[in-house]
């Protein structure tokens, strides 16, 4: 087995004229953590969507945990464990805290849209136990500041049995 959780390699991506990915190489290992960092317009944030399946590489593949993608979906690369956290977070402003962080756990578990609040709450704690982080559960999303926003969508990154968090622009 690999030591490495992902590889991209050998990415490719043109918009238009205009190439945004040339033979790009990314390694990251199991248990690392790595900061990407470029000036804008270089590249990250393709190579961000081309990873998660948001964009599709013209040229290259993606290997997680040894196996090779041709081409990555974003439902390939949610089951492999990749969640990715946008700078705009994503959350559902409305919502509670428990709902934002369960939600996306419910959804992917099959339990055609029926909520149990109580297990929300469990889901939630849970996540943000595993941060060390003490929001309150019951609190609308909308009325947090945005590092506290930016916790719960890390939480909600988590319920999902995330193996790589990758956040772009945090």
């Amino acid at each position: 087995m690999s030591e490495f959780f992902l590889e991209a390699k050998g990415i490719y991506k043109a918009f238009g004229g205009i190439q945004a990915l040339k033979d790009v190489t990314l390694r990251i290992k199991k248990n690392e953590s790595l900061c990407l960092v470029g000036e804008n317009g270089c590249g990250k944030s393709t190579l961000i969507k081309i990873i998660s399946g948001a964009y599709k590489a013209d040229k290259g593949q993606i290997i997680i945990e040894g196996t090779a993608y041709k081409e990555m979906t974003p439902q390939i690369s949610s089951q492999a464990g990749i969640q990715v956290i946008y700078q705009d977070l994503s959350l559902f402003p409305n919502l509670t805290v428990a709902e934002n962080i369960a939600m996306t756990y419910n959804m992917s578990k099959d339990h055609k849209g029926l909520f149990n609040e109580k297990k929300n709450v469990e889901i939630a704690r849970k996540a943000l136990d595993q941060i060390n982080v003490d929001i309150d559960l019951s609190e609308i999303v909308d009325n947090l500041p945005i590092a506290q926003r930016q916790l719960v969508a890390i939480a909600r990154a988590l319920a999902q049995e995330a193996k790589l968090i990758i956040m772009d622009e945090p």
